[in-house]
């Protein structure tokens, strides 16, 4: 037996310290937020230590990277001020959008929802 790790396991590692990492990013000084998060982390990649089913692994490898994604573009990170107000650490990764994308979105899944039930099942009248 090889004493090197195998490629999943060298893939798993990479995902564990690059989420890691970008939890310390988007968190900045926030210890209890780095330690819950990391905490989370590793009981997550801890469920599956054991797992040789190369396609559970590629599926938790793909929401690993999601969740990547997620934490960078779209978790902002407020700071505490002394007068009762915040200061938001806005990164270069932060997806910053308008209010129109929240309205349309909303109005679509309404729309949706109707023109569903009224095609019944599987779009069949």
């Amino acid at each position: 037996m090889s004493s090197a790790a195998s490629p999943s396991r060298q893939a798993a590692i990479a995902a564990y310290r690059n989420l890691l990492r970008t939890q310390r990013q988007v968190f900045g000084e926030d210890i209890r937020a780095i330690q819950a998060a990391k905490k989370e982390t590793h009981s997550r990649f801890m469920q599956y230590k054991d797992e040789s089913n190369v396609d559970v692994l590629e599926e938790k490898l793909k929401l690993a990277d999601q969740v990547i994604t997620l934490l960078r573009h779209n978790v902002v990170q407020g700071i505490p001020k002394d007068d009762n107000t915040f200061e938001l650490r806005i990164t270069k990764d932060t997806e910053l959008g308008d209010n129109e994308s929240i309205k349309l979105a909303k109005g679509s899944h309404r729309r949706n929802r109707k023109k569903a039930a009224v095609q019944g099942c599987c779009g069949s009248k």
